[in-house]
């Protein structure tokens, strides 16, 4: 069976984050280098596993090294697991401000909402990806973990 392979826009459509922060990750070692380069780069199923897991492990208080280096420890059923006890991106519901802005509207457990910009940069864009990711496990108080 041939393995499922995403261009860079079907990743960060799949996990919320920006082309730069996956070009980033690769360029740190997090994630492995895509077969192939430019327009015709492709991303495998380990490169989606680890972007799932990495909100999990930010939350957790790891550093990006440190998170290297627990995926460069850990089989990737182990990084499955993580991924897949994270919680999916909560669609967000924009809304006009009082002053007229538009704003993204994020549910969290407990009835709490995080709301942002809705024209943010694509860094703020990780920042509100990471926020989200951490309020869930706060208010879940579940904590999958890799070992360093």
């Amino acid at each position: 069976m041939e393995e499922t392979t995403y261009t860079i826009q079907e990743l960060m459509d799949l996990t919320g984050l920006p082309r730069r922060t996956i070009h980033f990750y690769t360029q740190q070692g997090i994630l492995p280098p895509p077969q192939g380069a430019g327009l015709g780069a492709r991303y495998g199923e380990a490169h989606l596993l680890r972007l799932q897991a990495m909100p999990v492990l930010r939350a957790q208080g790891m550093r990006l090294d440190e998170i290297r280096e627990a995926f460069a420890q850990s089989p990737l059923d182990e990084i499955r697991r993580v991924a897949r006890d994270a919680p999916p991106i909560a669609a967000a519901q924009p809304a006009l401000n009082p002053a007229g802005e538009l704003r993204l509207h994020y549910p969290l457990p407990g009835g709490l909402e995080l709301v942002a910009p809705a024209n943010a940069s694509p860094e703020l864009q990780a920042r509100v990806s990471r926020l989200l990711e951490a309020a869930r496990q706060i208010c879940s108080d579940e904590r999958p973990v890799l070992k360093a």
